[in-house]
Formats: C-alpha cells, sequence, structure tokens
C-alpha cells in the first residue's frame, strides 16, 4: 500500500464542503443516540478547532459538512479527532471491531460564492434525494430545521 498523498496547503481562513461515509456504505448512525452523539463530538471539536459550522446533515451512511476553519491543517486535525472519537463510541456502544468509517473525510475547497450557496443547498437537500423526506426542514438530523447550536449565525460570504 502506498502512502496517502498529502492535502495541499492553505493558508487563510477557507469554506470546505466535508463529506465522510460508512466503509464499504455501512451505516453509522444506528439510531437517535447514535446521531446525537455525533453531533456532540462535532460541537466539542469545533469549539476547540475554531471551526465554523454553516451546513451539515447526517444521513445514516454518511454525513456531509459546510466548514470554514483557519487552515486545512486545522480541519484535517479536528475531522481525525472527530471521527475518532465517535469511532470509539460508536464501537463500544455496538460492542463491534474495526473501521467505521471509509478511508478520510473527502474536502472540497468552496471557490467563490456562488459555490458557497449551492454546496449548502446540495447539503441539506441530501434528505429530499434521498426519498426521505419531501421538504429539507422536515429531516431532524439537518441544519435546515433551523434551531441547531452547531450553526454559526453570521453571514456566508467568502
Amino acid at each position: 500500500m502506498s502512502p496517502r498523498t498529502p492535502r495541499f496547503q492553505l493558508s487563510t481562513h477557507t469554506y470546505f464542503h466535508i463529506c465522510t461515509k460508512g466503509n464499504n456504505s455501512q451505516e453509522i448512525f444506528f439510531d437517535k443516540a447514535d446521531f446525537r452523539r455525533y453531533l456532540v463530538c462535532i460541537e466539542k471539536y469545533r469549539e476547540r478547532y475554531t471551526l465554523q459550522c454553516f451546513a451539515y446533515c447526517l444521513m445514516n451512511n454518511h454525513a456531509h459538512f459546510l466548514l470554514r476553519a483557519p487552515s486545512l491543517q486545522t480541519l484535517s486535525k479536528a475531522m481525525q479527532a472527530i471521527q475518532v472519537a465517535y469511532a470509539m463510541y460508536f464501537n463500544r456502544r455496538h460492542q463491534r471491531q474495526g473501521h467505521l468509517f471509509q478511508d478520510r473525510f473527502t474536502s472540497w475547497v468552496i471557490e467563490d460564492e456562488n459555490h458557497l450557496l449551492e454546496a449548502r443547498e446540495y447539503i441539506e437537500s441530501n434528505p429530499i434525494k434521498a426519498g426521505i423526506v419531501t421538504k429539507k426542514e422536515d429531516y431532524l438530523w439537518s441544519s435546515a430545521i433551523g434551531d441547531s447550536s452547531l450553526i454559526t449565525l453570521s453571514p456566508i460570504t467568502l
């Protein structure tokens, strides 16, 4: 197995669309307690690493986020901490072993304000595309519900 290619370096606060997936497309959330715990992990490490969250959607086998981070290095450290903490909780709670997540998280740099708005819409519309709800505001595990303490309320502009 060859070593991982390092992520490229950025020096300023940047917006990212993040996606993390279950290993072999397996579920990473079985019930409300799992969804809640993942949100707690996000909140804990969001504060520690000074991330801002502008949108999220937790689906059964993957999760999306629209984040702003001081740097890509900070984002990588935060996501590693979140994924490790949640995987340890999940494996302990569900009496299982092994990898929960498929590879590292995937990240896309948000290029401009239009891309930022498109990413937010894409993230919050995931439950509609999956046929779970007809209106994004009806999905409980998404920022579209509008009452999450995770969400940064300042304007999202580049």
